[in-house]
């Protein structure tokens, strides 16, 4: 009777997927720019309280600029998987810095620190997947760096003075008086802030004024507490002063805007914004009619030069008020672009954008007050003045008003073409919408085909021909655009020559010409060529006009390429193999010769690509040949040596090197 095998009782330990990772691995995953950016952090001790939780994840401290909080893990699904805190946020130095320094202490068996569920770095890496990273971020850093008092406007449920909370409940009132009090005599802070708090509560109406103005003032201040003007400019809406408030807002935008043409981040921007959103919410508590209402927060906008008022004219905008009300603001603003003078020719960018951004305006109080049989008449009148012939067209495309959509884009290009290319061209595009959408789609393809004639580039060949073969075309439209690429001739210009397309061009002469693009190369345009032949996968035509542009008169010119050589290499690569490798070759060897660190791992992606090609054509001594001769170019820089060491046999473990 045969012996039964006695069952293990042991449970099998899992293996390690950070163990088998290869230096091939990790720069598949961040790049060998990355990676050469992370080693110097390991190095150099930069990752610091390195613990793994149950799940297997591996969590650490990394000093860059700042400390920040970096996780990095492996899942069934997508591989490794990093975030970090750091502006980079997803794949970055600081990730591949963990990785190594857990590999490093696997080699020398050190032991990884555990980590508990209330961890800062946890609750720093959760705040940002719950895209509440802000608030966390302020708040944990308060605590690292005992700084100012936490913002009050701050969302964030945590509190640093969160764990003192006990202790002050202990506390008599009279003892928490007395302390309260201490802390305002040490700290003027918070004296300001109580006083301000008495104030609002039960001060008079000019006290809180003068309050709002004092703290108006302080933003010409460099640090100004802003949070302090927001609750104070509340408390005086809230104290039945709305009216004062909002007679305050121009002062405020004034000095904010001050404020702000020394201010590089941010963070101020944002809490002024939340200071007009009270002014423009104070709008429903105030005296004024809807009408003034819409009026105030009007000129508001006109004067704000940092969008500080967007969020509270889009309020504004929302609000239901009668048609009545908003007939009587389309009156205003009608009075108010009839007031304003012409722009000159010398000075016309901002007058223009105001008479616009009026007119804008005007048109949708006119669309809420019902009157939209006077936007079209309205447009008609402004687009010559303020060039606004898009607005027009589109009001006339949406109401399928051809002819005078054509006549408007006409008259616009004729007006514009000199002086703003960039409106013309879009009008030349609403041309050919308008011929498509009113019946004469040949129109519209011809002036399409005039367009890619004067600035060839891919993506306007592949549009042209996808809108001939809809048209039932495109055989005669690609063969003399393509053609037009090789040769640089256009259809119907000059005689007829043997080399011109048998088939005939089948478009109309468009209605409108486009002046050649003052970048369009000479034929053959080998750079569109390349491009196209990569596209379509023909990797003959691929090296037939990358050799062309070779032995042109003084070798390759930069304009010549619209797309990097190692594109090339990877299009060619199956069909000609050894092209690609000296591709591959001459761009590796370009990387080394600039004698950096950065350039020796840039190498490495291009040498590693020679590798494998060379090793699964079965040429592996060819590559090791190749390898010694870059170490022996090489041999006097360690740091060359070190990186192409990484290249020598297979794929190995970090782990194990």
């Amino acid at each position: 009777m045969a012996r039964q095998k006695k069952k293990s009782t042991q449970k099998k330990k899992p293996s390690d997927p950070f163990s088998k990772l290869t230096w091939e691995d990790l720069e598949e995953w961040a790049g060998a720019v990355i990676v050469a950016r992370g080693r110097p952090y390991q190095r150099n001790g930069a990752v610091g309280d390195l613990g793994r939780p149950e799940d297997g994840t591996l969590v650490a401290w990394v000093m860059g600029t700042r400390r920040y909080a970096t996780r990095v893990r492996f899942t069934e699904r997508n591989g490794l998987e990093s975030a970090c805190t750091c502006p980079y946020w997803d794949i970055c130095k600081h990730a591949v810095a963990v990785v190594l320094e857990y590999l490093e202490r696997l080699k020398t068996d050190s032991a990884i620190g555990e980590i508990e569920a209330g961890d800062p770095r946890l609750l720093k890496l959760e705040a940002i997947e719950d895209e509440e990273f802000a608030e966390f971020e302020q708040v944990l850093e308060e605590e690292e760096e005992n700084v100012k008092a936490h913002s009050k406007r701050s969302k964030s449920k945590s509190s640093k003075a969160a764990s003192l909370r006990p202790y002050l409940q202990e506390q008599t009132q009279a003892e928490l008086v007395a302390l309260v009090v201490e802390l305002a005599d040490a700290h003027d802070e918070v004296r300001q802030s109580l006083a301000d708090r008495r104030t609002l509560a039960s001060g008079p109406p000019h006290k809180i004024l003068q309050t709002v103005r004092r703290q108006i003032r302080a933003l010409e201040e460099p640090g100004a507490n802003v949070d302090r003007l927001e609750a104070v400019l509340k408390g005086l809406v809230e104290a039945g002063q709305a009216d004062a408030a909002l007679r305050l807002g121009p002062e405020l935008l004034s000095t904010s805007s001050q404020a702000l043409q020394f201010e590089h981040e941010s963070e101020s921007g944002d809490a002024l914004v939340a200071c007009f959103n009270v002014l423009f919410q104070a709008l429903e508590k105030s005296s004024l009619s809807p009408p003034d209402q819409m009026e105030w927060g009007l000129d508001m906008a006109l004067a704000d030069e940092y969008c500080l008022c967007d969020a509270g004219l889009d309020h504004l905008w929302k609000k239901r008020y009668a048609k009545s009300d908003w007939s009587a603001v389309s009156d205003r603003l009608a009075q108010r672009l009839e007031a304003l003078e012409p722009p000159t020719e010398e000075d016309a960018f901002l007058p223009t954008f105001k008479r616009s951004q009026i007119s804008n305006w005007l048109i949708r109080a006119l669309e809420e007050a019902g009157r939209q049989d006077e936007i079209i008449p309205l447009c008609e009148r402004e687009a010559p003045i303020t060039f606004s012939y898009e607005r027009l067209v589109d009001l006339l495309m949406a109401g399928c008003r051809w002819e005078e959509a054509r006549r408007w884009c006409h008259q616009g290009m004729e007006a514009v073409s000199a002086t703003y290319p960039g409106i013309a061209a879009a009008l030349r595009l609403q041309l050919q919408r308008v011929n498509q959408r009113s019946g004469n789609p040949l129109a519209g393809l011809a002036l399409q085909a005039e367009e890619f004639f004067a600035a060839p580039r891919l993506s306007g060949f592949q549009d042209l021909c996808k809108a001939a073969r809809k048209a039932r075309l495109g055989k005669g439209v690609e063969a003399w655009a393509r053609h037009y690429l090789e040769t640089g001739r256009r259809p119907g210009v000059g005689r007829k020559r043997k080399s011109d397309p048998r088939v005939a061009w089948p478009l109309p002469a468009p209605e409108v010409e486009v002046s050649t693009h003052s970048q369009a190369t000479e034929a053959p345009m080998t750079g569109i060529l390349i491009q196209l032949a990569i596209a379509e996968k023909k990797p003959d035509e691929v090296l037939k006009w990358y050799d062309y542009a070779g032995r042109k008169k003084g070798g390759l010119e930069e304009y010549d390429f619209l797309v990097d050589t190692t594109a090339i290499a990877e299009a060619v690569k199956s069909a000609h193999p050894d092209r690609a490798i000296a591709i591959w070759q001459e761009t590796a060897e370009g990387h080394i010769a600039r004698v950096q660190t950065s350039g020796y791992e840039e190498s490495v992606p291009y040498l590693r690509k020679i590798k494998n090609a060379l090793t699964r054509a079965g040429r592996k001594q060819e590559w090791e040949d190749y390898l010694a001769s870059l170490r022996e170019q090489n041999s006097r820089r360690p740091r060359c040596l070190e990186v192409l060491g990484r290249l020598e046999g297979g794929r190995r473990r970090i782990s194990d090197t």
